[in-house]
């Protein structure tokens, strides 16, 4: 394990709250738009998780378990998406609110909770590894680079023990998060348990889409008028579904068309689209993560053959 980040950063005490992330989490990517979305300062720290930052002495120290996001709060620490996101709400009165309206009727509370549980990282390594239901994969998860991801996840367990071993004080959470990770592989890598799993998540796409026919979605919100925190879950959920290219699994071509247009009323919100990486990020992710036998191949294609679909990608 490679010794970078060893030391905590140090930032300018200016009354922001610090998010400690990763541009391509999944997770860091709800709490950034709630943040936006509420119009709360915060300075941003990136994890380098390539390099296992995230397991690093002085961040287990504010997460044991080694995982993003984080906010820090002056001298309070809040661990993961969902516990953050109820700490925005109810320690920053004076910003937006993102909650969902007391009235709003059962099933939004439905929807919300069950996008919450959605085991994203299992769907992501799945598409990796079971590619039939991909199409078209888009930046950074283009096929040089989830051969990368591919071979990480790959040693996960063993790294977190070697972690366990390293830092006794975070021994039994990490050691529990590598027989997690066993578990997880032993059920990804059948094809069967992975379509499984996609057919339970297609089986949420079709009450999403038969609740949006019912509102009207160009001056509406899945709850209402504004945004909430359930269209920050779904917002993301779909743009995550639509980088690793399972559009068409879900939505596209015509198979869902009001949860087609809600994903475009997504990709249209500005505060949504300042959570994307930038596309000389991607290239430049892509390019690091990219195994050297693949360079060369890669380097005769024009940058804008790399960045597919990216009429829909921060400019």
């Amino acid at each position: 394990m490679e010794e970078t980040g060893t030391k905590r950063p140090e930032f300018v005490d200016d009354g922001s709250v610090i998010l400690y992330c990763n541009q391509y989490n999944y997770y860091c990517q709800k709490v950034k738009w709630a943040l936006l979305e509420k119009d709360i300062k915060f300075n941003k720290y990136e994890i380098d998780v390539s390099n296992d930052e995230h397991f690093s002495d002085w961040f287990l120290k504010m997460n044991p378990r080694g995982e993003l996001p984080v906010l820090q709060n002056g001298l309070l620490v809040v661990n993961g998406s969902t516990r953050i996101l109820d700490y925005l709400e109810e320690n920053f009165p004076k910003a937006k609110s993102l909650a969902v309206p007391s009235n709003a009727e059962k099933k939004i509370q439905f929807f919300k909770s069950t996008i919450d549980k959605i085991p994203i990282g299992v769907i992501t390594i799945g598409s990796f590894l079971h590619p039939k239901s991909v199409v078209s994969p888009k930046s950074p998860f283009v096929q040089p680079v989830r051969y990368t991801i591919l071979e990480r996840d790959e040693t996960i367990s063993n790294r977190l023990r070697a972690c366990a071993a390293k830092f006794p004080a975070f021994s039994d959470v990490l050691l529990k998060k590598a027989e997690f990770h066993d578990r997880k592989r032993e059920i990804l890598m059948t094809e069967e348990s992975y379509c499984s799993m996609l057919n339970r998540l297609d089986e949420l796409m079709c009450e999403l889409e038969f609740h949006l026919a019912k509102i009207n979605i160009v001056h509406s919100w899945i709850a209402g008028e504004n945004i909430t925190l359930v269209d920050v879950g779904l917002g993301c959920l779909l743009y995550r579904l639509y980088v690793l290219g399972l559009e068409d699994r879900f939505w596209a071509g015509g198979k869902k068309p009001e949860l087609a247009k809600y994903f475009e009323k997504i990709m249209m919100t500005s505060s949504f689209q300042n959570t994307l990486p930038t596309k000389t990020s991607l290239l430049k992710t892509i390019w690091l993560n990219t195994p050297s036998t693949y360079k060369a191949g890669i380097a005769a294609f024009s940058f804008s053959s790399m960045i597919i679909g990216s009429t829909l990608l921060k400019r």
